[in-house]
């Protein structure tokens, strides 16, 4: 299976990582029991359980902030894996029909 990394801060390692979240797409695809079978609706599935599982929880986002420190109330900018997702969402659903589909 090919990876597509996101990057998230690991508390406990005290630095930034990349965490694959293709393997959740795969097995979540596995245990739902309407699985798309059009591009569209592979579109609609990333889409339905990466917003669910990514988008707005605390473990998966991260603080962009410019270098120097320059007022931060106007520059910081919080993303989370689901922007990071959704910015490659053609890529993600790209790589997951591919799986599916044994390419």
């Amino acid at each position: 299976m090919k990876k597509f990394n996101c990057i998230v801060y690991d508390i406990n390692k005290n630095k930034f990582v990349l965490y694959d979240v293709m393997p959740y797409f795969v097995r979540s695809y596995n245990e739902t029991k309407n699985k798309p079978k059009t591009h569209k609706e592979f579109v609609e599935f990333v889409k339905r359980v990466g917003l669910c599982q990514f988008w707005g929880r605390c473990e998966w986002e991260v603080i962009l902030t410019p270098w120097p420190p320059v007022d931060h109330d106007r520059y910081d900018k919080k993303i989370d894996v689901w922007e990071q997702i959704e910015a490659n969402l053609d890529v993600v659903v790209k790589l997951l029909e591919d799986y599916v589909n044994g390419n």
